[in-house]
């Protein structure tokens, strides 16, 4: 059986492997081991019978026992003292002038350290904030940085569509999210508000369907080929620029010239004459089907 731990003190879901003790039931407070030996808090998120992604396997955490009242009030008393140290780093981070968000701080179950998380544009040299933090709160200070994704996960929420966000609810992992796929889908039209999350990335949804749009998408002629019909409609030609796919019906638009645009299956498509141009995400020039 593998658990799912979800590390108040580090904000991450980690798996063990778990043989079900006792009255052990999920969403119960657990303490356990962390890498560094200490002993820290936790909750236990799932049960399965396979691992949800390799990187969240931890081979040296184990589980120790069910917490306790006593330990359930040192983690909420460390949950206050974590306030604080978030109103201490934002005081120092703009001394400091560094461009940088705190958004979460707490104590490890024993008091010892705190562990400030944050978002960041880019990266930041905190050497001199730790300094000063390692002096306010006389605790050894780690400081950790995330994305706008992960931060998404963390502080949870709805999508446009009603539900939880992917990223906290059905998705195991953050799963990468390109342009790519969005201009398998024919998308790239339907611009970035559109397109884009509440972490102000691509949907997490834009993932799912990918795989099959790519299915149906294989023989279609690109936009802008040259394509030439088996049979040419009354009193056209039979021969035109492809200037729109849709995708899902397997249907290719064709510009005939003289204003005559036709709708045509991809049977219907003798052959490609002059593949169309398109631009790969990285900015070379490709010719594609």
């Amino acid at each position: 059986m593998i658990a799912g731990i979800f590390d108040f003190y580090d904000l991450s879901v980690f798996e063990i492997d778990f043989e079900k003790e006792g009255d052990m039931a999920l969403e119960d407070m657990l303490i356990f081991k962390a890498e560094d030996g200490a002993e820290e808090i936790g909750k236990l998120v799932y049960l399965e019978e396979k691992s949800r992604g390799k990187e969240l396997k931890k081979e040296n955490q184990k589980i120790i026992r069910k917490a306790t009242a006593h330990d359930i009030q040192k983690f909420e008393a460390n949950q206050s003292r974590g306030d604080d140290a978030m109103v201490t780093s934002a005081e120092l981070i703009k001394k400091h002038k560094l461009e940088m968000f705190p958004f979460y701080a707490l104590y490890s179950l024993d008091g010892a350290k705190v562990n400030i998380i944050f978002t960041a544009d880019d990266r930041v040299d905190f050497r001199e904030l730790v300094k000063d933090l390692a002096k306010a709160l006389q605790k050894q200070i780690h400081l950790k940085q995330i994305g706008p994704r992960d931060k998404a996960r963390l502080v949870k929420g709805f999508g446009r569509c009603g539900r939880t966000f992917c990223c906290n609810g059905v998705l195991p992992s953050l799963i990468s999210i390109t342009m790519d796929m969005v201009r398998s889908q024919s998308l790239e039209g339907k611009g970035s508000a559109k397109l884009s999350g509440a972490c102000g990335k691509l949907l997490c949804c834009l993932r799912y369907e990918v795989d099959a749009y790519n299915d149906l998408r294989a023989g279609l002629p690109s936009p802008g080929s040259l394509v030439k019909l088996k049979k040419a409609p009354y009193g056209t030609s039979d021969e035109g620029y492809v200037i729109a796919l849709d995708i899902l019906n397997r249907k290719v638009k064709v510009d005939l010239g003289n204003r005559d645009i036709v709708t045509v299956g991809a049977d219907e498509i003798s052959k490609v004459i002059k593949k169309g141009i398109v631009t790969t995400p990285r900015g070379n020039v490709n010719n594609a089907n």
